[in-house]
């Protein structure tokens, strides 16, 4: 980690004289935007947004739909921050969690999912991108974006991390939060979006323009949902498929 701060400290000095406040968000919907190619997006969900940031963003893609998804906790600090932008008579807010209320059933299928730093937090990961994959319509794009393994060994390794019941110090030292047990590497995150039935999943740059040290701990892939796609199967049996991350 101290390699890479190291190296990153002379592009950190030379945005700070620039005035170069641009994130990794603001590279990743520059992302998107080259992937959208100027298609229109009519229907778009946002899962986490609190700050809002992204929500602007995605407001310039000019959705007829913009539906933000956020946890009940969270629901006064989004407010605060969607009314500072003079943004909130533009957007739409569901409350609750996407992994176990039925908030979209009335507004699915979506044209764009943006998903930012949501995924790790869930213990359920493989699950998720599969549900986010059937709210897609055809051509659908997922924005996926999370931390990633803190390992150094494991790093490019294809496998997943478990933080259950790690002394916060430890938490700390690696900047996870103590309600996090399953951090993915970049290539698991990749192989599951595959999984449930996404094509061209596209790995984004948009940390490593950023930082190279914040490249080294998180992700960000741009993916589809095809018309002709399917998920894999766990297994086939007596004439049965079983899709990956669908079970009951």
């Amino acid at each position: 980690m101290i390699l890479w701060r190291s190296l990153d400290l002379p592009r950190r000095v030379m945005r700070r004289l620039k005035g170069d406040k641009r994130d990794y968000r603001h590279f990743l919907f520059e992302d998107l935007k080259a992937k959208l190619g100027g298609r229109q997006v009519t229907n778009v969900l946002e899962i986490g947004p609190m700050e809002a940031d992204d929500t602007q963003r995605l407001l310039t893609l000019a959705p007829d739909r913009l539906t933000l998804a956020e946890m009940p906790q969270w629901k006064d600090h989004l407010d605060k921050n969607l009314a500072a932008k003079g943004i909130a008579d533009q957007v739409e807010i569901r409350v609750g969690n996407v992994m176990y209320d039925t908030m979209f059933d009335d507004i699915v299928p979506f044209d764009l999912i943006w998903c930012t730093g949501v995924l790790y937090h869930n213990p359920e990961q493989l699950r998720m991108l599969a549900r986010l994959y059937d709210w897609l319509a055809p051509d659908g794009l997922l924005v996926m974006e999370t931390a990633t393994a803190r390992r150094g060994l494991l790093r490019g390794q294809n496998c997943v991390e478990i933080w259950h019941d790690q002394p916060k110090a430890a938490m700390s030292r690696v900047h996870l939060s103590a309600n996090v047990t399953h951090v993915p590497s970049r290539k698991a995150v990749g192989a599951w979006l595959a999984m449930v039935g996404f094509d061209e999943i596209a790995l984004s740059t948009c940390h490593a323009r950023q930082s190279f040290s914040l490249a080294q701990n998180r992700v960000a892939y741009i993916a589809r949902r095809a018309a002709e796609t399917e998920p894999e199967s766990y297994y086939i049996h007596s004439g049965r498929t079983f899709p990956i991350g669908r079970a009951l």
